[in-house]
């Protein structure tokens, strides 16, 4: 098992090269932990000592699912995509601060931990917050991929995410591993989470493509029937930002293919462990982009 932030700095041992390459905003807080004296035993001092913990995670995962609402309220109200970002970007400068602060001050952490503790992991309690890789993965969907794909990933980060990890947990010991577990996909990753994840996939993408895409549309759908079937009369929404982005795929797979593909690839992007990354990361970047790559390619 990898050191906790704080055995870390207890030990003045650096971060591995890979990990804090391939994340920066994990580095930073990394770093700013460094500075923490010494690590409480991690039995006294507990906010949530004698709680009731679900194996589920069901408060976690009931809020994690709730996004796709939101998500899809915006998509069908043509929000201003640069004021998300910006607004995105701003949250998640606020939650690295909390959480530089946690791993610096004990009165801050058990504060934070009294109110938001039942939406963490127990593992979290020494580690980055996981929102901040959630809230990364949206950043870079809505910078570098076109909108409908981009609102698509978060919408399976949402949904697959939540379904594969309650699947896995009830069921996964009745299912084998993955192939290439612990090398290409994640040791702890199970058949039936992958399964789950395939399958509620395929039901969000097709209820995008089929009912979301069109109303939501704003002449720039990478799924070339739904444009066609649009009634958008403004101009086509150009970038977000002044970072280039991936060009709008002109995809004319059908409906019934284009959501089997992919809730094919939203199975895969659950699965990977890309550098022992967090999948609230990784998951809607590899999915995007897979997305992307299978509608600029194939139709």
């Amino acid at each position: 098992m990898a050191p906790t932030l704080r055995s870390r700095a207890n030990k003045g041992a650096e971060s591995p090269p890979s990990t804090a390459t391939a994340n920066g905003v994990k580095h930073a807080v990394e770093a700013a932990a460094s500075s923490v004296p010494l690590a409480r035993d991690p039995s006294l001092d507990r906010v949530d000592r004698g709680r009731v913990r679900s194996g589920l995670e069901i408060p976690r995962k009931l809020l994690h699912s709730s996004i796709s609402i939101g998500v899809t309220f915006l998509w069908l109200n043509h929000p201003n995509v640069p004021l998300i970002i910006r607004t995105v970007a701003i949250f998640l400068a606020f939650v690295v601060a909390c959480d530089v602060a946690r791993f610096r001050s004990m009165a801050f952490e058990v504060q934070y931990e009294k109110y938001l503790g039942y939406f963490m992991r127990e593992s979290e309690r020494d580690r980055v917050n996981g929102v901040i890789f959630y809230l990364v993965g949206v950043l870079v969907c809505l910078t570098f991929y076109p909108r409908d794909i981009a609102c698509l990933s978060i919408m399976i980060l949402s949904i697959c995410d939540t379904s594969a990890s309650v699947f896995g947990r009830l069921f996964g010991r009745f299912t084998p591993k993955l192939p290439f577990s612990g090398t290409l996909f994640g040791a702890k990753k199970s058949l039936a989470g992958t399964l789950a994840c395939i399958a509620t996939g395929t039901l969000t993408a097709y209820v995008f493509w089929s009912q979301l895409a069109i109303p939501g549309d704003e002449g720039d759908l990478s799924w070339l029937p739904g444009r066609m079937a649009s009634e958008w009369k403004g101009s086509r929404t150009g970038r977000p930002t002044w970072i280039p982005g991936l060009p709008t795929p002109e995809s004319t797979l059908g409906v019934r293919e284009l959501a089997v593909i992919n809730g094919v690839v939203a199975g895969v992007a659950e699965a990977i462990d890309l550098w022992g990354l967090d999948d609230n990361l990784t998951l809607p970047v590899l999915f995007g982009f897979g997305c992307w790559a299978v509608m600029w390619v194939i139709g």
